[in-house]
């Protein structure tokens, strides 16, 4: 008996039949959103399922996300959609899937972890205390828990512990036979935030620029897919666009806008033969820190890479 992650699974189709067997409305609406694809349209492009499987059966799931069905709410993440088959219940597996949650919330580094729930007396038991009352997007009166993840103790070491060690398992998984090329002109294989991030084709992109804006994609990535495009790099506004990372006032703007501008000279593998390069030769998290502040310095420095 194990928990696997339905969006990094090798079988997706199997486990979509397994959840459709399920005889509860909202887990027959997960199934139909997994179905089409829209889940994370709907409550975050950072989405998770996690499944409670024993070999091919499918014991538990629920989701584990940025929103949930109380919507707007500056409240996050969220679980939902919690869900045992009535042949497996009594046995507290549904806590192994909120641990698995909270878990990675907790090495997120979020004070609490939220459920919205017509239930009283059951999320009690897995240490969730009654927040407030709510509307779900249906209007509905919803009762919202919370659990305070952050106070500090031997529970959070070990759920941090877990959460690593489960976020890598994510990671790793999502990252398999994905393009590393960043839309924007950033090497995904060398971000910063490559140990948590799955990069941004794939299906967990924790993109820290994304993470700001209310879908969670970040902006060239929704203008790129708009105009069909690969990537900003073929893009015949790149030289003037201000949309997205590009902004201004971002100090890495032009850093990025640098390596857009070589991709579209020299193409995808002498980028990454050069990025390899330039991280053998500084010490550096961020590529701002070594292009300069000017398109054109950066640009330059790239291309001195060039064997």
């Amino acid at each position: 008996m194990k928990v696997i992650e339905y969006f990094t699974t090798d079988n997706k189709e199997h486990w979509l039949n397994e959840m459709e067997k399920c005889d509860w409305g909202a887990g027959q609406y997960l199934h139909q959103l997994l179905n089409e694809n829209s889940l994370k349209r709907m409550v975050g492009e950072t989405a998770l399922v996690p499944m409670l499987v024993d070999g091919d059966k499918l014991i538990a799931f629920c989701t584990f996300a940025p929103l949930d069905d109380i919507q707007p709410t500056d409240l996050s993440p969220w679980i939902g959609f919690v869900y045992t088959f009535p042949q497996y219940r009594g046995h507290r597996y549904a806590g192994l899937l909120l641990d698995y949650a909270e878990s990675i919330a907790t090495v997120m580094e979020r004070e609490y972890i939220y459920i919205s729930t017509g239930h009283i007396g059951l999320y009690e038991k897995y240490g969730y205390e009654f927040y407030k009352m709510d509307k779900d997007i249906g209007g509905e009166d919803s009762r919202v828990y919370r659990k305070a993840l952050a106070i500090e103790g031997t529970d959070k070491d070990r759920r941090y512990e877990n959460g690593a060690k489960w976020k890598a398992e994510i990671v790793k998984a999502a990252r398999e036979n994905v393009d590393m090329t960043a839309y924007c002109g950033f090497s995904c294989n060398h971000c910063f935030l490559g140990e948590w991030c799955g990069g941004c084709r794939s299906v967990f992109s924790c993109c820290s620029y994304g993470a700001f804006h209310e879908t969670g994609k970040c902006p060239n990535i929704v203008c790129c897919k708009e105009k069909g495009i690969d990537g900003c790099y073929e893009c015949n506004e790149l030289t003037e666009c201000t949309k997205g990372f590009y902004q201004p006032d971002n100090d890495g703007a032009n850093s990025c806008k640098a390596q857009a501008m070589f991709i579209k000279k020299y193409g995808k593998e002498k980028f990454f033969q050069v990025h390899d390069k330039l991280h053998e030769s500084y010490d550096f998290k961020k590529t701002q820190e070594i292009l300069g502040t000017s398109v054109e310095e950066g640009l330059k420095i790239l291309e001195g890479l060039l064997s």
